[in-house]
């Protein structure tokens, strides 16, 4: 679990992918939390972690965390890692936040939790980043959390993407 001022990043366990494809309110009764729809823009993506997870179970911790703000008591977005480290210790975030949390701060604070807990391990050498091709939120989460613009990537569908980084030598903890 990562835990920064407002949030709880919990890591999401077989157990929690379980209740949440039987719906929301059973994951509530579970974690003793709120969850309104819409917390994720992309709820297809639970059953695909959730494949991936079962397919891998070493992969929790470097995967799929449920971001819980810990004042509301309320499930408020998703985020964590595209797998494990590789071999040259790059590992590549990702995170979203529902719609009436944004603006508040709390994506950065997200982002800086990851990046904490990556370089937390000493065969991290560096935390990527993709974002869309223009200056918009995710960008600035991104540049208020240390990482710093490399360039333009190409992904599986060939769209242009933005990448960013923050390397070990680059990283200084709050």
């Amino acid at each position: 679990m990562i835990q920064t001022p407002r949030l709880q990043l919990l890591p999401c366990t077989l157990e929690h992918f379980e209740s949440l494809l039987h719906g929301n309110d059973t994951l509530a009764d579970l974690l003793g939390i709120n969850i309104q729809e819409g917390w994720t823009e992309y709820p297809e993506m639970v059953l695909v972690a959730y494949d991936k997870l079962r397919n891998d179970p070493s992969m929790l911790g470097w995967f799929f965390y449920l971001v819980i703000h810990r004042e509301d008591k309320q499930l408020i977005g998703a985020g964590g890692f595209k797998g494990k480290p590789n071999a040259a210790g790059l590992v590549e975030m990702g995170y979203e936040i529902a719609p009436g949390y944004r603006e508040k701060g709390l994506g950065t604070e997200m982002a800086k939790g990851l990046i904490r807990f990556a370089f937390g391990h000493s065969y991290v050498q560096r935390v990527i980043a993709h974002t869309e091709e223009e200056y918009n939120a995710s960008v600035k989460i991104l540049q208020k959390a240390g990482m710093r613009f490399v360039g333009t990537f190409k992904n599986k569908e060939n769209e242009d993407l933005w990448e960013w980084e923050i390397t070990r030598d680059q990283y200084h903890e709050e």
